[in-house]
């Protein structure tokens, strides 16, 4: 509980290891919320970010979170206000909401391009994915986190493609680093004909020209990640 609203979930033993002393956190029955700084003077109230960048600290220290992104993530309420940001490697230890976006990669004669993702990936490793996506940034509107994610990933400029966008949707699971809970954005773009993607951040294994049918068929076959499934199929819902 952070600025009285819930903001994410932890398993027992973690919570007690998180209020252990010397911590900012209490532990209630129920629920882990930011103590009262003992302090408490004016100017220097603790806050929502410094608390949760100890707990992703000594997860990271005890080996929970095993790896660290350097990278700040909004943490927001249910109702979408934004209370917190938080390293991104802790989120899904903590239980932590994160959103992000997926671009379907789609060329002129129908067919779909694919990234098959690096074998370093924590999560879904060496599964087929969406051309590009990606974790919004702290401070990030969508539009920009998938400019950023579609350079990085494929050295594709957004800036004077067509890009539209889809629906969105919620994806909870359990995965090696706790629980995912992801709110995810779905574009869809037109490629150039002659566009040919080159990944620059090291994330990508492979790229693969799908016909659509091929693509059905991996999804079927539980060949690309959850997230890719559902916004391939977002793209055909919506196609004329």
């Amino acid at each position: 509980m952070l600025d009285g609203a819930r903001c994410g979930s932890v398993d027992p033993a973690t919570a007690r290891l998180l209020a252990q002393a010397p911590s900012p956190f209490r532990l209630d029955r129920s629920s882990l919320s930011l103590a009262p700084d003992p302090g408490n003077e004016p100017g220097h109230a603790r806050t929502g970010s410094q608390a949760l960048a100890f707990a992703a600290q000594r997860l990271h220290e005890v080996g929970v979170v095993r790896e660290w992104r350097s990278e700040q993530l909004d943490v927001c309420t249910e109702d979408g206000r934004c209370i917190a940001t938080i390293e991104r490697a802790a989120c899904r230890a903590l239980g932590i909401q994160t959103r992000s976006v997926q671009l379907n990669a789609l060329m002129p004669d129908g067919s779909m391009v694919a990234a098959r993702r690096a074998p370093t990936k924590l999560t879904d490793p060496n599964r087929w994915d969406n051309l590009a996506g990606g974790m919004i940034a702290a401070g990030e509107q969508d539009h920009e986190a998938l400019a950023r994610e579609a350079y990085e990933e494929a050295g594709l400029r957004l800036a004077d493609l067509p890009v539209v966008r889809g629906s969105q949707f919620r994806v909870l699971r359990p995965v090696p680093e706790g629980l995912m809970i992801e709110k995810v954005q779905v574009f869809d773009v037109q490629l150039p004909r002659d566009f040919v993607p080159v990944n620059l951040d090291g994330e990508v294994a492979a790229f693969c020209r799908l016909p659509i049918e091929s693509a059905l068929d991996a999804i079927e076959g539980g060949d690309f990640t959850l997230q890719a499934s559902m916004a391939i199929l977002d793209a055909l819902r919506r196609a004329p």
